[in-house]
């Protein structure tokens, strides 16, 4: 008998803060990063199926992709070896700086242990997204986090309040490694406050989070591409409250002043001749 897919979405981050602190010692960078939930999503659909494993995401299909990855680390955790199929309809643009391949990775890890009756506990499928990739651990969960280390030591912030979002990507992306060995010859290393974050968390204050914005990577990223940095000036001009590249970009957001003007501010970039431009919000943890 043909069984049906187990379904889920795979929401993306944003970076309201991202500082880096050097490289360590494993060759990855030291860093401290203010990571959000966003509602723009992908759809991951996983079903036990024929004698391998599959992985369908368009361009993006095959062993190459990290929802495969994360599959193959399941099945040999469990010591199980039988065909599964994956399937991604993506709607997070990649090389974006919004997690789109590692919150389809966490997707599909959440849906494996629910296809297998939740062998694995909290831990245990945060160890598994560890090895995936950075951001895979944050995307199980999601929700407002600080996170340390390379990104994968997490500790709860308070919920950010809803935030109306308009993103907007340059037709280029940003390769993550290029960007981190950019910092490293010209970047300039900042320092993320975490009482600060929590209080202007719990105020739910906008214009206290709009204050903390910070990205070290944007001016390697803007070196690269510069319409980042045009897109970022066009949000503000037209009175977005903050704008911000996310992660390594080169997806910019701006916080707008409510669902009707995220609206507005999206439809004027249009007219501008900008295509890849969203509307979206923040959304809580998910896991």
């Amino acid at each position: 008998m043909e069984q049906s897919f187990l379904t889920t979405f795979a929401y993306a981050k944003i970076n309201l803060a991202l500082a880096i602190h050097g490289i360590r010692e494993d060759g990855y960078h030291e860093l401290q990063s203010v990571m959000q939930s966003i509602a723009l999503h992908d759809i991951v659909r996983v079903r036990r199926h024929g004698e391998k494993v599959v992985c369908r995401c368009g361009a993006l299909s095959g062993p190459g992709n990290i929802a495969y990855k994360a599959t193959m680390l399941f099945l040999e955790q469990l010591g199980r070896f039988e065909g599964l199929e994956i399937e991604i309809v993506k709607n997070i643009p990649v090389q974006a700086g919004l997690a789109g391949g590692s919150t389809d990775a966490a997707a599909t890890l959440r849906l494996l242990n629910q296809l297998y009756g939740e062998p694995l506990g909290r831990e245990a499928l945060l160890t598994l997204a560890r090895k995936c990739g950075t951001d895979v651990a944050f995307c199980l969960n999601g929700g407002t986090i600080w996170a340390t280390g390379r990104g994968e030591r997490l500790e709860a912030l308070p919920t950010a309040p809803e935030l109306d979002l308009v993103l907007t990507k340059p037709f280029s992306g940003v390769n993550t490694r290029e960007a981190y060995r950019r910092f490293d010859l010209v970047g300039q290393s900042g320092y993320l406050t975490k009482p600060d974050w929590e209080k202007a968390l719990v105020e739910k204050s906008k214009q206290q989070i709009v204050d903390l914005l910070y990205n070290d990577l944007e001016p390697v990223s803007a070196q690269m591409v510069p319409e980042i940095l045009v897109l970022k000036q066009h949000l503000l001009e037209l009175d977005c409250y903050g704008a911000l590249m996310s992660g390594s970009g080169s997806c910019v957001f701006g916080i707008a002043q409510g669902k009707q003007h995220a609206i507005e501010v999206a439809a004027r970039l249009r007219k501008k001749g900008f295509k890849n431009v969203w509307v979206t919000r923040t959304v809580d943890e998910i896991g």
